[in-house]
């Protein structure tokens, strides 16, 4: 299956999933600039006049960490060698990351505004991950947290960041 028709799956199972688990997660999100937000919820992503937007310190430590809890799951995920505790680990993992982000990351507002919407597909990940669905729906859920990775370092300059390279099958 090609990753446009995975992500494709992962959007469908999305609007069927009951997103109880992502809810926290989205609040956390919703929390971390402290800024009031107009009623409407933005979901598109956009660059600073064409450029990237700035990290700070503790923004590109969490997101290396997860980037790292992402791609050990999928390295498991295609070696055959995955356990099911190790989707408890990614996602108290991710949990964990996205707390740190709350309480110390401090971006521009307008950069804090995209960081949201990478938060929240986050949360839709663990979400996926954590529902009470089979394996494949799983995977699913770990594809579209590297797919947010990859998103986070189109628009975040993030030094260093290299995306996550998928097979294509």
């Amino acid at each position: 299956m090609k990753i446009s028709q995975l992500l494709l799956s992962v959007m469908s199972f999305v609007v069927t999933l009951n997103i109880s688990t992502a809810a926290p997660l989205l609040v956390l999100a919703d929390q971390h600039s402290g800024h009031k937000h107009d009623a409407e919820i933005r979901t598109q992503l956009n660059l600073n006049d064409g450029k990237k937007w700035r990290t700070d310190d503790a923004l590109r430590h969490a997101m290396t960490n997860i980037r790292i809890s992402v791609t050990n799951t999928l390295t498991a995920i295609h070696s055959g060698n995955l356990k099911s505790m190790q989707y408890d680990v990614l996602t108290k993992s991710i949990e964990k990351e996205i707390a740190f982000i709350v309480a110390h990351c401090k971006l521009d507002p307008k950069a804090d505004e995209n960081l949201h919407i990478i938060l929240g597909r986050f949360a839709i990940g663990v979400d996926i991950v954590t529902a009470k669905r089979g394996t494949q729906e799983k995977e699913l859920g770990v594809i579209n947290m590297a797919e947010t990775l990859n998103t986070y370092g189109k628009y975040f300059d993030h030094p260093g960041w290299r995306a996550i390279e998928f097979n294509s099958h």
